[in-house]
């Protein structure tokens, strides 16, 4: 019923880890479909060693990007629900049993996103889960806050509907995931399942996340075209979602926070942002952002965020009350 899809790039030291987490799932009903993306280490060879379990499938192509291999993934998959894992993070062993019961209630849902566990370097663990969703599995909007409702490896998506969107895009260094999951979410039902069964692990070699200075400088091309994108995408869809435009500015106000110090990525991020889009935002803001008025700038994305926060959508990073969670799945 669910296809696993696991990009693969030179993850050998992980994907035993990682792989092991699925082949001991309670729910069985699945294949496991490895896109080996070029990878130069011998964990294609490492996965032989270890697993001789048939509904293991690797396909092998030139290295393209995690977006590419996930795209192929998905064409090559045998199911209509796919469940993405990244190839170093895990899965709680009732994962996928509870998403098959949450696709038989909701089976025609675009989107299904769990709370996880964030596993950090220094092997602290907290939770990404919304607080106010805790323990809860049904509809809600996607739009109250993306970032906190979806992780890559807590998330499955309906082929049906992939297939009217253009996928994972493969000229993006970051947020390429996000980009496909707005897409969903503009096009159908959003599910949220309020237990924190999947783990992220940070602290991982070739991890994009502990990048800094001119690296993170080069991810910006990516975060224009995020916006862009799924500005577009939003206006192909015809959706009447309020939410989704209160969102999409909370969001690149966000980005101007920390951009506004900084001439170079102000300015790029500003020029290459849709014009479109910019016109959603005041004259008196637009101003404070091109002449770089830093502290009020600051003061006025501030004051947004109070509002933004007076509708009582969850926040990233908020602390939970770990005695709501189920024990099974406080720490595992």
């Amino acid at each position: 019923m669910i296809s696993v899809v696991i990009p693969l790039y030179n993850k050998a030291h992980t994907i035993v880890n990682t792989l092991s987490t699925v082949i001991n799932q309670i729910y069985t009903d699945f294949e496991i479909v490895i896109v080996n993306d070029g990878s130069t280490d011998n964990g294609v060879n490492t996965i032989v060693q270890h697993f001789s379990d048939p509904r293991i499938r690797i396909i092998n192509q030139p290295n393209a990007g995690v977006s590419a291999a996930r795209n192929r993934g998905v064409q090559e998959s045998i199911y209509q629900y796919i469940a993405f894992l990244d190839a170093d993070d895990e899965w709680h062993p009732d994962y996928l049993s509870i998403m098959a019961k949450t696709i038989l209630q909701y089976p025609n849902a675009a989107l299904y996103c769990s709370g996880g566990i964030v596993h950090n370097a220094d092997g602290s663990e907290n939770y990404r889960i919304a607080k106010k969703y805790i323990n809860y599995i049904g509809v809600i909007n996607f739009f109250e806050n993306p970032f906190q409702f979806a992780h890559t490896s807590g998330t499955v998506i309906n082929k049906f509907f992939f297939k009217k969107t253009s996928g994972s895009p493969a000229n993006m260094k970051c947020l390429e995931d996000f980009a496909l999951f707005v897409q969903l979410a503009l096009l159908g039902d959003f599910i949220y399942i309020g237990l924190p069964i999947s783990k992220y692990i940070g602290g991982v070699p070739g991890q994009i996340t502990a990048a800094s200075g001119e690296k993170l400088f080069s991810f910006l091309p990516s975060i224009n075209l995020y916006y862009n994108l799924i500005y577009q995408k939003w206006k192909e869809s015809h959706n009447n979602n309020n939410i989704f435009k209160h969102y999409i500015k909370y969001d690149i106000r966000h980005r101007f926070k920390g951009y506004v110090k900084q001439e170079k990525y102000n300015d790029y991020f500003l020029r290459n942002l849709d014009t479109s889009l910019i016109k959603d935002f005041t004259a008196f803001e637009l101003y404070l952002y091109r002449h770089r008025k830093v502290k009020a700038a600051i003061l006025w994305i501030n004051l947004t965020k109070v509002i933004w926060r007076l509708h009582k959508y969850p926040i990233v990073g908020e602390k939970v009350n770990i005695h709501q969670i189920p024990i099974k799945y406080q720490k595992w």
